[in-house]
């Protein structure tokens, strides 16, 4: 195993009386267990509980908190001191991902610590945990040479088998992070990019940065019968459109596409819960190295806290 320095060092494993007897809880609902929309009411509790001692995370595929007391959300399954630990870790690493070592779910974990500081004060022992959880997800995919492709590549690619959308038309509807990814996985594909946002600006901006043009979701909906097929990311439905449609791949959490028009796609439609359900073989060398900087890192936080005055 490899030190913070990159450095060899004999492995140690996390002593679990320790991190038992640490008061450390965690609540975690995927998409295994629970689908989008109730990942959705979910996220509005833990919402409500995000405090000093109380970090949520909340992704495309997870609803999660971790915290200093223990907390019971009827639907969610609590871990609790060594298990909480690595849960994080394997979260932060993408080992719970639906695609194996993603990088987009390392940002999230960021930003999660980033929200509970803005909120207050957080105790230093859960802000060392994501800290500890962050590094293990950057030395994780350090050096890779391929540790899968991420959801956006994923949802092209499934586009891709469904329709001929090489020098053709393709919309992605959404200029966030997400949308943006879609966007260059578009242009990569050899398509013709169209950025369709609710703020025109938003979308403006995307399309000069990406080279296509730009829209807004009204204007979209009216043409995207015309297009050879449609990449969603959007952080609400997308009441406007309507059917029939080209293939749909909508990583939206929960999804954009109303449920009658979802109805009318006749499985040409692909979900963020469908991502999860893993069709290709997992990169074994990834997620080796990726459980060996798990425990190394879980052991980096069990140090920390033995040196911390009693």
């Amino acid at each position: 195993m490899l030190d913070a320095d990159g450095d060899r060092r004999p492995a140690r494993c996390p002593d679990a009386r320790l991190l038992e007897g640490m008061s450390l809880f965690a609540v975690v609902a995927d998409a295994s267990t629970a689908d989008a929309e109730e990942r959705m009411r979910l996220s509005s509790i833990l919402d409500e509980l995000a405090g000093s001692d109380v970090i949520p995370l909340v992704t495309c595929h997870r609803v999660e908190a971790y915290s200093l007391s223990e907390i019971d959300v009827p639907g969610m399954r609590q871990l609790r001191g060594l298990a909480a630990v690595r849960r994080l870790l394997n979260v932060a690493t993408g080992l719970e991902s639906a695609v194996v070592g993603e990088d987009e779910v390392l940002h999230q974990v960021r930003q999660a610590l980033q929200s509970g500081r803005a909120r207050g004060h957080i105790d230093g022992r859960l802000v060392r945990l994501f800290e500890v959880a962050t590094a293990a997800g950057r030395s994780a995919r350090a050096g890779r040479a391929d540790a899968g492709a991420g959801i956006a590549a994923r949802a092209i690619a499934w586009l891709a088998s469904r329709a001929s959308i090489r020098g053709e038309s393709v919309i992605v509807a959404g200029a966030g992070r997400m949308g943006a990814e879609l966007g260059r996985q578009v242009r990569a594909a050899g398509a013709k990019l169209t950025i369709a946002s609710r703020d025109r600006g938003r979308a403006e901006r995307l399309a000069h940065k990406l080279g296509g043009r730009a829209t807004t979701l009204p204007e979209a909906a009216e043409h995207a019968g015309q297009a050879a097929a449609l990449a969603i990311a959007l952080a609400g439905p997308w009441l406007e459109l309507r059917g029939p449609l080209p293939p749909v791949a909508d990583i939206s959490a929960p999804s954009a596409v109303p449920t009658n028009v979802r109805a009318q796609l006749n499985g040409a439609v692909l979900t963020i819960d469908d991502l999860f359900r893993r069709d290709s073989a997992p990169p074994v060398a990834y997620i080796q190295a990726a459980m060996a900087i798990v425990e190394a890192r879980a052991s980096e936080y069990q140090r920390w806290l033995e040196s911390r005055p009693a």
